[in-house]
């Protein structure tokens, strides 16, 4: 008589065992989220325009203005006002400051669409436990919320978080067609164009691409037409507004900063070949997952990934990083098991373990885990140096209280890529004077000039003598 020492073996359900990698991939996504803002105490990068987008409501008690007090330029007040609305409401009611409020809602909007990811994902991938692991590469890969939790992620934070809720609620509404899952699908995806302009472009493509994948009747053909005109009517009130002030200018000039004159393939394939990490895990996983998705017909996250650098290069690898992520735990818990049963030659009639029972396999798992936040750790240390110094904050404060409002001042910080320097950017905001080398809320005013500018300001930043500063 023999004693099944298996049978002694506790081993987790596969609930216990996905709320385990959830509640640990929630607990290190916030921390790495929210460290950098801490230790720089200021929001991170850029967010100036924003701040003084937020501050002209309060002028305007709560009405879209028609042009923006940034940078005395009479730029559009065309940026998609979700965030700024909620930021002043916010402000006005608990008596925040405005900067506070870019401090922490970011970080804080951006680890909520951790739990929408993975909701998200579970869907997709046709199970709660590859969507939690799924979750473990979208929460911790290093680099990948950077711009989410800056102060500009007001914004970006917002459109991530109701792009990934619309895109569940629509996938439910093409499978179910219930009435709550219509109208949770034009809410979500109203309030992701009222985010932010490129992800509404984005959702928009993927709800189309969801439909062709699993929808396809007449049914959610319907409801597609609904969630279209409701999601129009909702988000009237800004678009409506802007076009009566400017027309279709700024939009028109928008589209001109998408990026559509750079090879998309080629972008493609540097987002697949990226190493955000020494040891290059995350590259054999996207390859993996990429190959496996394709074997196994998953069509749809295969599709998504190459969709976003056909429809808007410019936030296409943000966009991509969902499916990749997706691919990747396919890979991981599907395309890796299968790779060693083929090799310790098991009996296809017998039972496979399932991916969660293979002790191999979670040993892997939480090594990666432990690796992953240590890489996105040392990624967020570098983070806190794009934040503004103590000193940099004193001097635009002297300068707003010592000089004239109709000031001009032409900042030199030797920064030649204008959208990664705060100081540059900030300059307008916190000293209420007007800036010469500032490029935000030039892409609603420039059209296709826009570029020529941004590089004639790179050009100044690497000037060396006073002769070469001939901007007016």
């Amino acid at each position: 008589m023999t004693m099944d020492k298996s049978a002694n073996k506790k081993t987790l359900t596969h609930n216990e065992w996905k709320t385990l990698i959830l509640g640990a991939t929630l607990f290190f996504g916030i921390i790495q989220r929210f460290l950098p803002t801490i230790q720089a105490g200021f929001p991170l990068n850029d967010g100036g325009m924003f701040l003084s987008m937020i501050r002209d409501l309060r002028t305007s008690h709560y009405v879209l203005p028609a042009v923006t007090s940034y940078n005395n330029l009479n730029i559009p007040y065309a940026y998609p006002p979700f965030g700024f609305y909620f930021a002043r409401l916010l402000s006005d009611i608990f008596n925040l400051s405005e900067i506070a409020l870019l401090r922490w809602l970011p970080p804080t909007v951006n680890a909520l669409s951790i739990l929408a990811f993975y909701s998200l994902a579970s869907l997709l991938l046709e199970s709660r436990r590859r969507g939690a692991v799924a979750a473990v590469f979208y929460a911790l890969t290093p680099g990948a919320s950077a711009w989410f939790i800056m102060g500009g992620g007001l914004t970006r934070s917002f459109g991530s978080l109701f792009m990934l809720l619309s895109l569940y609620w629509v996938y439910r509404l093409f499978r179910n067609g219930t009435n709550l899952e219509l109208t949770l699908s034009i809410l979500f995806c109203s309030l992701t164009v009222l985010s932010h302009p490129e992800v509404g472009i984005h959702t928009a493509s993927g709800c189309i691409l969801l439909w062709l994948c699993y929808g396809r009747s007449l049914r959610s053909l319907l409801h597609s037409f609904i969630v279209t005109i409701g999601t129009l009517l909702l988000s009237a009130p800004w678009w409506w507004n802007v076009i009566s002030y400017h027309g279709l200018a700024p939009f028109l000039s928008a589209l001109n900063t998408g990026s559509y004159g750079n090879s998309a393939w080629h972008a493609l394939f540097s987002a697949v070949l990226s190493s955000q990490t020494v040891i290059p895990i995350l590259v054999i996983l996207r390859i993996a997952g990429i190959f496996w998705g394709v074997w196994k017909q998953k069509y749809f996250l295969v599709i998504w990934f190459i969709l976003p650098y056909l429809v808007e290069p410019r936030s296409a690898p943000s966009i991509a990083f969902y499916p990749f992520c997706m691919l990747m735990a396919f890979a991981f818990t599907d395309a890796l098991p299968a790779v060693v049963d083929y090799f310790q030659k098991r009996d296809s009639f017998s039972r496979k373990p399932e991916f969660h029972e293979r002790g191999w396999l979670n040993t892997i798992l939480i090594l990666v885990i432990v690796y992953l936040l240590v890489e996105s750790s040392l990624f967020g240390f570098r983070l806190v140096n794009t934040s503004l110094s103590i000193a940099d904050r004193e001097a635009m404060a002297w300068i707003q209280k010592n000089t004239p409002e109709n000031s001009h001042f032409l900042p030199i910080t030797g920064v030649q890529s204008p959208e990664i320097d705060p100081f540059v950017e900030w300059f307008p905001a916190l000293t209420e004077r007007r800036s010469q080398t500032t490029i935000q809320g030039l892409e609603w005013l420039l059209g296709s000039k826009f570029y020529e500018r941004y590089a004639d300001l790179a050009d100044v930043q690497d000037c060396k003598t006073v002769a070469c500063y001939h901007l007016a």
